[in-house]
């Protein structure tokens, strides 16, 4: 699935068409190997952001990518008095004394987005929409047979990364506390 989306990616970046993709802050999207090399090759931003802000029924941290940098304009703080009511996951030990962690009864109910993100996202890529038409317009002007040659290249007689060149490079976001910046791999 994660290599169907790099596709797209690839597609609407190299088109210029703006895309945002949403992942849980626990995903392991980050450390595949074809969405790495996507990375190296477009500008792709990425955004922390919590869909409690918006609406949901828990915190819910979760990452957004993006090709375009104002993607970092959703970052909200959760609500500060807010009781967060969802079990999404249960801990127990189990009989061998190994601590586990199972699906929760309102897990299923996570998946949805609340519609004031949503209305957030649709409201920030048109907010942008001037600086997404001059920037396809720069791309219209491209001469395609250089840049094919360029990103076909760059995408398919790389190496493959070396391990945690992706953890090194955002290490900052990952281990420290959540800022309203996004980061740029070059």
């Amino acid at each position: 699935m994660v290599s169907r989306c790099c596709i797209l990616i690839a597609v609407a970046s190299t088109l210029g068409v703006p895309w945002a993709l949403e992942q849980p802050a626990s995903s392991l999207l980050q450390y595949h190997p074809d969405f790495q090399r996507m990375c190296r090759v477009f500008n792709i931003y990425r955004a922390f952001c919590w869909l409690g802000s918006y609406g949901h029924s828990c915190p819910k941290p979760s990452f957004i990518y993006s090709n375009y940098p104002f993607i970092q304009e959703l970052y909200l703080p959760l609500p500060a008095n807010k009781e967060w009511g969802a079990e999404t996951s249960i801990k127990y030990v189990d009989g061998a004394g190994i601590l586990r962690v199972s699906g929760g009864r309102d897990l299923k109910g996570t998946q949805h987005y609340p519609r004031l993100f949503g209305d957030a996202v649709a409201q920030l890529f048109h907010q942008h929409r001037q600086h997404i038409r001059e920037n396809m317009k720069q791309i219209e002007q491209l001469d395609y047979e250089q840049t094919s040659e360029v990103n076909e290249q760059q995408l398919f007689k790389t190496r493959p990364p070396e391990p945690n060149t992706f953890i090194r490079s955002r290490h900052s976001l990952l281990s420290g506390k959540p800022k309203r910046e996004f980061v740029k791999d070059s």
